[in-house]
This record gives structure tokens, C-alpha cells and sequence, in this order.
């Protein structure tokens, strides 16, 4: 993955967090190189800690406030400053159109113009990850339309792709975040709500763990990991 001032980087996500767990570190140091970095959340990610349909309770709110406050915040670690949220419910993306979520993938890779593109792969537990990874599938199909991106790289997701009963994401692309692993680290210290002590794996030990793990493929001592879905060299 090449990272320099020149790219434009549309990182499409389903959660808040997911952006720093796949690639955090790879964004710190591609906004230290000066690239252009934006970030799309499909959909929030707190209404599936509460029953069912019943998402209109003053805890709801306080719960979804603060899981916005805690990307905010992560974001500014990152010094990231184009972000949408959207709104779709969490774990519920089957339960829309698909089209839906093609199409505002398709609008953003129309207005940001993006280079690179990275988002989920499709060996997740979570089912919202797997759709947005056959969404961003869709959306990045080279029809001809004029654009500037080159690149689509997916990326792993650790607890939901560590929960999987047979995974199967073979990156094929490291990439050396030894210099921006405390950037990232403080960047998932934002996410307060979201990480237990280990070994759940979304903990600082959790982390590292799979940066490391990571890095044994590559030689390098901590390591974020893609797999390289397209590439057109034109």
C-alpha cells in the first residue's frame, strides 16, 4: 500500500471504533505523509446491547450520544476531520435494501474521489461488516464512469473476526505502524465503552497481541494487515 500526500484515502465502515480496530494506525500515518482521509460510518453502534425494536428509552440515547462523543474524540487522536455518521441500526443491515447501502457508498466515492479504499472483509461474525464489505463490493465495480480510485483493501476486525468459527481473511499487504502505535492506542483508549480487560480482544493487550501476530508474517514488530481485493494500474 503506497501512502503519500497524493492520496485520498475513504475508509467505509460499518461502526464507530471499527476505523480505528482495522486500520488506525495506517491512518495516522498516512495523514503524517499528508494524505486526504475520509471517514464514513454505514451505520451506530449500540442498539443491539437493547431488546429488540425497543430503541426509544432515555438510556438508548445516552448510550448512542456517547458512543458518537467517543469517535469524535477518537477521530481528533487521528486528526481526522471528514467524518459522516450514519444512522442505520446496528446489526440490522439485512434488514434494509442493500441498494440502499451501495448507493450511499457509490456517493461518497463519487464526491470524495477517493484513491484508495479500504473497508471490511467478509470473514466477520458481525453481519453488518459482512454487507458492507458486499456493498462496497458493488460500489466499486470499475464501470467505465470516470474516477480517480485504484485501490480497494480490506481489513480485519479483531473479536468479530476472531469469533468466527473457521476465518479465513488471508492478508497480503502489512503494513508498519511501530511508528503510530501509540497514536492508535490513544485513539482506542476513546472508545471507553467498547473495551474490557483482556483477553477480550478489544483491549490494549488484545491489540497489540494481533499487531504482533501480525508482524511475525511480515518482520516487522507491529502490523496492521490487509488483503488487496482490487487494483488497477493504469
Amino acid at each position: 500500500m503506497v501512502l503519500n500526500k497524493d492520496q485520498r484515502i475513504l475508509v467505509i465502515v460499518a461502526h464507530p471504533d471499527d476505523e480505528v480496530l482495522g486500520c488506525g494506525g495506517t491512518l495516522a500515518k498516512a495523514i503524517k505523509l499528508g494524505a486526504a482521509v475520509r471517514v464514513v460510518f454505514l451505520g451506530e453502534g449500540v442498539s443491539a446491547r437493547f431488546p429488540f425494536g425497543q430503541y426509544q428509552s432515555d438510556e438508548f440515547y445516552s448510550q448512542s450520544k456517547i458512543r458518537t462523543n467517543e469517535a469524535k474524540a477518537a477521530l481528533k487522536v487521528l486528526n481526522i476531520n471528514d467524518v459522516y455518521f450514519g444512522d442505520r441500526l446496528c446489526v440490522q443491515f439485512d434488514t434494509l435494501p442493500h441498494i440502499t447501502i451501495v448507493k450511499d457508498i457509490e456517493n461518497h466515492i463519487d464526491d470524495f474521489q477517493p484513491t484508495i479504499l479500504l473497508t471490511h472483509n467478509s470473514s466477520e461474525v458481525n453481519i453488518d461488516h459482512r454487507l458492507t464489505y458486499e456493498a462496497a463490493e458493488v460500489a466499486c465495480r470499475p464501470t467505465g464512469k470516470e474516477s480517480l480510485l485504484e485501490a480497494v483493501y480490506t481489513f480485519e476486525i479483531i473479536c468479530s473476526g476472531s469469533y468466527k468459527f473457521c476465518p479465513s481473511f488471508s492478508p497480503n499487504v502489512f503494513v508498519d505502524i511501530s511508528d503510530t502505535w501509540d497514536v492508535k492506542v490513544r485513539a482506542w483508549a476513546c472508545y471507553e465503552k467498547e473495551s474490557r480487560p483482556f483477553p477480550f480482544p478489544r483491549s490494549i493487550e488484545g491489540l497489540e497481541t494481533l499487531a504482533m501476530y501480525r508482524g511475525l508474517s511480515s518482520g516487522m514488530k507491529r502490523v496492521e494487515a490487509f488483503s488487496l481485493a482490487r487494483m488497477l494500474v493504469r
